[in-house]
């Protein structure tokens, strides 16, 4: 298998980004060098392997050059890395794919990066659908905060013709999310709605006038 929390089809190498998409590296050879002598991280952890997979919310850090990412969807669904700020690298979005209760009442999140996260007494509050703003760096992962898949979210379509548009939700009706972006309203499946914030975006998922993406 291949190393990291994302599948091959839901994001890209390490090797990619730091070659083919940053240009800090011409071969392989050097990608292999930049990992084992210079400090990458993925969302606040040390990567070594060319072939871990980072994928769509994960920070990407290059702390020796003050450089920091995000991986984030485009306007026309595809992958790419804006540029952030460190304190937003020490941050992550991560969206509830399941969840169950295990022994001592406790409760077991499942999350689109392919995290296990336990959850105490606040966890039932959270569905499935809804959004948690980690920080991954600490102990356990704290749960910084928690917003729910409802009428008036911002949200990111990560799937279908509408992929990589952004928009507030205005309604719920079973499986089906409304969307309004800024060009239409949109609807899709809810399972396509990554919940970004409470109506407005809690990380920075667009790269700013001042920034670029890649």
């Amino acid at each position: 298998p291949r190393p990291g929390m994302h599948s091959l089809s839901e994001g890209m190498p390490i090797s990619i980004i730091i070659r083919d998409i940053l240009k800090y590296a011409k071969t392989s050879r050097e990608v292999k060098t930049i990992l084992r002598e210079k400090r990458v991280l993925v969302d606040a952890k040390r990567v070594k392997d060319p072939r871990f997979i980072a994928g769509l919310m994960d920070s990407i850090s290059f702390p020796d050059i003050n450089t920091y990412f995000r991986i984030t969807l485009g306007p026309h669904g595809r992958l790419r890395l804006i540029d952030i700020k460190k304190e937003e690298a020490l941050l992550k979005l991560c969206r509830i794919k399941g969840k169950h209760a295990t022994k001592g009442g406790r409760i077991q999140l499942s999350t689109h990066d392919g995290r296990c996260i336990t959850a105490t007494a606040e966890g039932t509050s959270y569905k499935t659908g809804d959004s948690l703003l980690l920080e991954p760096e600490k102990a356990g992962i704290s749960i910084k905060e928690h917003f729910a898949l409802k009428p008036g979210a911002s949200a990111l379509v990560t799937g279908g013709k509408n992929k990589g548009a952004i928009g507030n939700i205005t309604r719920i009706e079973g499986v089906v999310v409304t969307l309004k972006s800024k060009k239409e309203e949109i609807t899709i499946p809810r399972r396509y709605a990554f919940v970004l914030g409470n109506e407005m975006p809690a990380l920075r998922v667009e790269p700013s006038a001042s920034s670029a993406s890649h």
